[in-house]
C-alpha cells in the first residue's frame, strides 16, 4: 500500500515509518523539516512532504495518491485543540476509500472500571484533554477509520517521558523519580511493537470503523521495570516515589503542562489494557518482552552516535 505518515519525525511517527518499510509498503512521511527527517530516515526508498499539519494544502499533498495514512500528529496539552484541525485537514485529505489509522492512549478511560481494559471499556475521562480525545476517536472512525490505543512506550528513539527518564538516570548512574506508588501493576509497549500495532491494520477490512487496545507482553511495576534496567546498566537501582501532590506543584509551575494536573489518576491507579480483539481481529501480539527491550534500548543509548542526535534534538 501507499501509505503517509504524518507527525514522521516523532517517536510514533518514525517508528511507524521504519516498520512500514519493513513490510513492504510505500511510504512517504509528512514533516515539518524535510531536512531534520532525513538526518533520522536517510533511506531513499521513503519519500519525504514538507509542510505543517495545520496547512490544509500542505496536508492534502502529502496525502496524495496515498492508500492510507497513520495520523502520528500529537499537540501538546496546551495546544491540544489544535488536533480537531490536523484531524479534519487528514481525514478530507485522504482519498475516498483511504485507510484512516489514529494512535492514541489511556487518556480517554478515566479510573478503570475492570481488571482489563478493552474497546468496550467506557471512556469517561474526568479531564478536558480524555474528553477531546475521546471526541477526536469518535470522529475518526465515524469516517471508518481505525484507533489502536497504546500503553506508554520505551525504546530506542523515545527521547521523552517518566520511563524514558529511568533510562537516562540508570546510565548516568543516578537516582531515578517515579511518580506515585512504586508497586502498582503498569503497561509498558516496546516502541517496535506499538508500531506493528499500528501497522498491522492496513488492508484489513475488521479494521475498518474498529477500536483496539494494545497491551504490553506483561505487566510490571515501575520498581521491578527500573530494577531490571539498572541491573541491565551493571549498577544497583536507587529508585524514589515521587508524590503526586509535589507532581502537581511541578506541572503547576510549568504553563504548558497545567493542562495535565487532571490526568494525575492515571498516576494513582493501574490502567492494564486487553488485547483479545486486535489479536483476534489483526493477529497482533507484543512480541518484545521487557528483558529484550531493556537490552536494546540500553544497547541504543550507549551509541555514542544516538546520544549525539538524542542531544541535538533536545537542543
Amino acid at each position: 500500500m501507499r501509505v503517509t505518515v504524518t507527525g514522521a519525525t516523532g517517536t510514533i511517527g518514525m517508528a511507524s515509518v521504519k516498520m512500514l518499510v519493513r513490510a513492504g509498503h510505500e511510504v512517504r512521511g509528512f514533516a515539518r523539516s524535510a531536512a531534520a527527517f532525513r538526518s533520522r530516515q536517510p533511506d531513499d526508498r521513503v519519500e519525504v512532504a514538507e509542510g505543517g499539519i495545520l496547512d490544509r494544502a500542505a496536508v492534502a499533498a502529502a496525502l496524495e495518491d496515498a492508500d492510507a495514512v497513520i495520523h502520528c500528529v500529537d499537540f501538546p496539552a496546551h495546544e491540544f485543540a489544535h488536533n480537531w484541525d490536523a484531524t479534519r485537514f487528514t481525514l478530507e485529505g485522504l482519498r475516498p476509500g483511504g485507510q484512516f489509522v489514529l494512535p492514541s492512549n489511556l487518556w480517554v478511560y478515566g479510573p478503570p472500571q475492570s481488571e482489563r481494559v478493552g474497546p468496550d471499556h467506557p471512556k469517561a475521562s474526568p479531564a478536558r484533554l480524555g474528553e477531546i480525545r475521546a471526541d477526536l476517536e469518535k470522529a475518526v472512525t465515524a469516517e471508518g477509520g481505525t484507533v489502536v490505543h497504546l500503553p506508554d512506550v520505551y525504546g530506542p528513539g523515545v527521547s521523552s517521558g517518566h520511563v524514558h527518564a529511568i533510562f537516562r538516570r540508570a546510565l548516568a548512574g543516578k537516582s531515578v523519580w517515579f511518580p506515585g506508588d512504586l508497586d502498582r501493576p503498569i503497561e509498558l509497549l516496546y516502541i517496535e511493537d506499538a508500531a506493528r500495532a499500528l501497522v498491522a491494520p492496513l488492508g484489513r477490512r475488521a479494521a475498518r470503523g474498529a477500536d483496539y487496545t494494545a497491551p504490553g507482553p506483561a505487566p510490571t511495576t515501575p520498581r521491578e521495570f527500573t530494577d531490571r534496567v539498572f541491573k541491565a546498566a551493571g549498577l544497583s537501582a536507587r529508585l524514589y516515589s515521587l508524590p503526586l501532590a509535589l507532581l502537581n506543584v511541578l506541572e503547576t509551575i510549568r504553563s504548558e503542562r497545567r493542562p495535565l494536573r487532571d490526568l494525575s489518576y492515571l498516576w494513582e491507579c493501574s490502567t492494564l489494557l486487553d488485547g483479545t480483539r486486535i489479536r483476534d481481529d489483526l493477529g497482533w501480539v507484543p512480541e518484545v518482552d521487557h528483558a529484550e527491550g531493556i537490552k536494546r534500548t540500553i544497547r541504543w543509548l550507549r551509541d555514542p552516535r544516538n546520544l549525539a542526535a538524542e542531544a541535538t534534538r533536545a537542543g
